[in-house]
């Protein structure tokens, strides 16, 4: 069976700070399922010798290169690539930004949700900071900005989701595949939504009346920083996330579409993705890195970026006989409340011994709290004062 084709385009417009990191990220991609192409579109970048350096790093990584000689807007630089898509006879396109990391197995996930259902018309990464399609995190520039924590959490998801595709009521062009011959039957994005927002939600209309399915790719992740090179050209405001009267106009052609989104919503089927998410990546860190315990209120300590998922940690603050215990890996939490000693075996029976227990409280629960998590494992006992007020 012939090997599908993927084009990878990906859309720039200034952005130092991030670009390099994403084509980086794009490089480092999986070609387990389909063979890929990363075509960058650069949309004129005014910031001088911002051109030539996204050249030198297309050449250094091998990424095909494109720079529009005017600035087209981001309706029109993403036609760039659903015409190159088609023009080269790929099998799927992913429209992409570049302010993302891509976990190692993204594309692949992506295709392979395609693949599960030939009615699918465009598949939409999971993420952090794309609307509701993201897992929550506490800190996600501190921890996903690093190739080995997205890893880590792309295979996560996949082993959990697999090939599992959501029915949502639009795609997020952060990084949304869409089959090539889907780009056929519905077009290309509309210039009438100019510079940029609003664009793909529109797509994603027209594709749902011409019959496919917008989905969600349970299993594919991508970190999304969002928002950095619009804001800075003006696209956006500073503290906007859209543009105002680009989405009048999706109110105009699509009146039903918030009220869809809002069914969506209250339906709860992504607090139970958020729940499954979140899970499967905190098991899986402790699996790979082990966890760390922390019972009363420890000394603050710093955050700080790391370059790799990091050991679980798990907060555990006891009052009398109740306990409040944050489950913690990179940023994904959990939360337990109840007895302090039924969180404690929760904890032990769930996760096994911990790598280290420590103890900054007197208290007799705390106490027996710690040492029934640490099993036949020491405690480390503080009697410092913890360094809150």
């Amino acid at each position: 069976m012939t090997r599908q084709r993927v084009l990878l385009a990906l859309t720039v417009y200034n952005g130092r700070e991030v670009v390099r990191r994403s084509l980086t990220s794009a490089a480092h991609l999986s070609r387990d399922v389909a063979d890929i192409d990363v075509l960058v579109l650069d949309d004129c970048s005014p910031d001088p010798g911002f051109s030539d350096e996204v050249a030198a790093w297309c050449r250094e990584f091998g990424h095909d290169l494109y720079r529009s000689p005017r600035n087209l807007g981001i309706p029109r630089n993403v036609n760039l690539g659903l015409l190159a898509a088609i023009e080269g006879g790929y099998d799927h396109v992913v429209i992409s930004n570049s302010d993302v990391v891509y976990s190692a197995n993204a594309i692949d996930q992506l295709v392979r949700t395609a693949n599960s259902d030939p009615r699918i018309g465009s598949v939409t990464a999971w993420s952090t900071n794309v609307s509701i399609y993201s897992i929550p995190n506490r800190s996600p520039d501190t921890h996903l900005v690093h190739q080995a924590v997205v890893d880590e959490v792309g295979a996560s998801l996949a082993a959990s989701f697999g090939a599992h595709a959501v029915d949502i009521p639009a795609g997020i062009s952060f990084a949304m595949l869409i089959p090539v011959p889907v780009v056929r039957a519905v077009g290309l994005m509309d210039p009438v939504f100019g510079r940029g927002y609003c664009e793909e939600t529109d797509w994603s209309r027209r594709s749902l009346a011409a019959g496919f399915r917008l989905t969600l790719g349970a299993g594919a992740f991508v970190y999304h920083a969002g928002g950095g090179s619009t804001t800075a050209a003006g696209l956006v405001s500073a503290g906007e996330t859209t543009v105002p009267a680009n989405e009048r106009i999706i109110d105009l052609r699509y009146p039903e579409f918030r009220t869809d989104v809002a069914r969506f919503y209250s339906e709860g089927v992504l607090g139970e993705l958020w729940t499954q998410a979140t899970d499967s990546i905190i098991t899986r860190a402790v699996a790979q890195h082990g966890y760390d315990v922390t019972v009363g209120l420890r000394p603050a300590r710093a955050t700080s970026a790391v370059d790799r998922m990091p050991p679980v940690t798990v907060d555990v603050v006891v009052d009398d006989r109740s306990a409040h215990c944050v489950i913690d890996a990179a940023g994904f939490t959990e939360t337990i409340d109840g007895d302090a000693l039924e969180v404690a075996e929760t904890i032990r029976s769930r996760f096994g011994a911990a790598r280290q227990v420590d103890l900054y409280d007197v208290g007799p629960w705390a106490e027996r709290t710690a040492d029934l998590i640490a099993g036949d494992d020491a405690v480390t006992r503080h009697r410092n004062y913890p360094a809150r007020v």
